[in-house]
């Protein structure tokens, strides 16, 4: 069975200011891995709720780093997990 997770992430003083969450979604999905599946849920001025699901035999905590792992990368560079 697949790890379905609702993850919210928020923009740092480290974003541009012209920084949209919309965009940071994008990013977020292109940084994730492939076989990952990520659903917008909700967009505010500052932060976006997303439901990722990552692969069968994937843990709740290993899916969780995954995702620090790809807001680390330069393409999200001003975005944290909330």
């Amino acid at each position: 069975m697949s790890t379905q997770l609702l993850v919210s992430i928020r923009k740092t003083e480290d974003a541009l200011p012209s920084a949209a969450p919309e965009t940071a979604v994008v990013r977020l999905v292109s940084v994730l891995p492939g076989d990952w599946v990520v659903r917008p849920a909700g967009t505010t001025t500052d932060a976006a709720t997303v439901a990722v699901t990552a692969p069968a035999g994937t843990a709740a905590p290993e899916a969780l780093r995954t995702v620090d792992e790809a807001l680390s990368t330069p393409p999200m560079q001003g975005w944290i997990r909330d």
